[in-house]
C-alpha cells in the first residue's frame, strides 16, 4: 500500500503535464496565428504596393491580459474569442463590431477603452450581417434564425428597434445604413429582394425578384454603398455584383461564374473605397478581388492559409472612411485589417 502511495504523486504530475501539452496543442490549432513583425503588401515588389496588412483581431487578449492557457485551465463562464465571425463594421472612433454566428453575439473591440465587450446577449440567435448608424449610435444586426433585424445601442447593448413583422423577412443577411438618407438596406435573401427601411423600422420600399435578368436577384447577400449613394449588391448565386441607385433602379453589373481572377465562385463581402474601387470577398477562392466600378479587374489579395493576407472561408467586409479594409476571416476566427494605399500625387 505504501508503494502505491509513493507513485500517486508521480502519476498525477505526469497526467498534468500531458494535459497541459494537449491543451497547448489544441489551443494552437484553434486560435489565430500571432501577429507578425514583418510587413505584408500587395502587389509585391517591384510593383507599387496598393494594399498593406495592418493587424488582426480575435479575442480579448489582443488588448493585453492574462495568459490564455491559464484562463482556459481555470475556466470562465463566457466567450472570450471569436468562433465564427460573419460580418464586421467600425465606428468613427475606430472600434470594431463583429457578428459571431456561432455564439449569437456581437463582439466589440473597443479602441477607446482598450477592452473587448459584447452586444446582443439574450437577444440574438443567428447573427449574420451588421451595419452602423454612427449619428445615433445604433448597431443593426440581421438574425437569420429569427428572421429579424435588431437595432442595439452601441454603448449599452440595449434593444432600440426590432424590424421584421411576421414573414416580412426570410433569412436576412447583408445590410448597410445610409446616413445621408437615414435608410437601412437589408438583403432579404430567401425572398431574393432588397428591402429598405426608414430609421424607425418602417418599410419604405423593396426591389428585386428571383431571376437572372438585370435587376433580378438570386440569393443576394452582402451590401455596400459608395460615396455617391449607389448600392452595390452581391448577387451570390448569379455570381455577380449589381449596382443600383438609392431608389433601387438598376444601373450596372459585373462578374460571372469562373475559377480565374475577375470571376466569382462564392462571392460574399463587398466594400467600396474612397476612390471608387470595388472589393469583393470570394469565400471559395479565400481572397478578395479589387475592381474598377465598371468591373475591370485590378488585383486579388490572399489565398488559403493562416498567415497575414491568407484566409479560410472569409465572409463579410467593411471599408471605413480612412480606407481601412476589414475582413471577417471566418474559420480562422479573426478579423484581418488592411489599408488601401492611395497613389501619391
Amino acid at each position: 500500500m505504501k508503494r502505491y502511495r509513493f507513485f500517486l504523486p508521480l502519476v498525477r504530475c505526469t497526467l498534468y503535464l500531458v494535459t497541459c501539452s494537449l491543451l497547448l496543442f489544441f489551443m494552437g490549432c484553434a486560435t489565430p496565428p500571432a501577429k507578425p513583425s514583418t510587413e505584408y503588401v500587395w502587389p509585391p515588389s517591384p510593383e507599387t504596393p496598393r494594399i498593406k496588412w495592418l493587424t488582426q483581431w480575435s479575442n480579448r487578449y489582443d488588448f493585453g491580459g492574462p495568459n490564455p492557457l491559464m484562463t482556459f485551465l481555470i475556466g470562465e463562464d463566457r466567450a472570450e474569442a471569436l468562433r465564427r465571425p460573419t460580418a464586421v463594421v467600425a465606428d468613427t472612433s475606430g472600434s470594431i463590431y463583429v457578428t459571431d454566428g456561432e455564439q449569437g453575439l456581437v463582439f466589440v473591440f473597443d479602441q477607446e477603452k482598450k477592452v473587448m465587450r459584447f452586444l446582443g446577449e439574450g437577444t440574438l440567435a443567428g447573427a449574420v450581417g451588421i451595419a452602423i448608424d454612427n449619428k445615433r449610435g445604433i448597431i443593426y444586426v440581421s438574425d437569420s434564425r429569427l428572421d429579424k433585424v435588431f437595432g442595439l445601442d452601441k454603448n449599452t447593448g440595449n434593444l432600440v428597434i426590432s424590424i421584421g413583422a411576421l414573414k416580412e423577412l426570410s433569412n436576412p443577411s447583408g445590410m448597410v445604413y445610409d446616413e445621408e438618407r437615414d435608410r437601412l438596406y437589408v438583403s432579404d435573401t430567401q425572398h431574393h429582394a432588397i428591402k429598405v427601411f426608414d430609421k424607425d423600422g418602417r418599410l419604405l420600399f423593396k426591389f428585386g425578384s428571383r431571376g437572372f435578368q438585370d435587376g433580378e436577384l438570386n440569393f443576394p447577400s452582402y451590401l455596400a454603398l459608395d460615396g455617391k449613394g449607389r448600392l452595390f449588391v452581391v448577387d451570390t448565386l448569379n455570381f455577380r455584383v449589381q449596382i443600383f441607385d438609392s431608389e433601387g433602379k438598376f444601373l450596372n453589373k459585373f462578374g460571372k461564374l469562373g475559377d480565374s481572377s475577375g470571376t466569382f465562385t462564392r462571392p460574399y463581402g463587398i466594400g467600396v473605397d474612397s476612390e471608387g474601387h470595388v472589393y469583393v470577398v470570394d469565400s471559395a477562392f479565400n481572397n478578395f478581388q479589387i475592381f474598377m466600378e465598371d468591373g475591370a479587374f485590378l488585383l486579388n489579395v490572399g489565398n488559403s492559409g493562416r498567415k497575414p493576407g491568407e484566409f479560410y472561408l472569409p465572409q463579410g467586409m467593411y471599408i471605413d472612411k480612412q480606407d481601412r479594409i476589414y475582413i471577417a476571416d471566418s474559420i480562422n476566427r479573426r478579423v484581418q485589417v488592411f489599408q488601401y494605399l492611395k497613389e501619391q500625387k
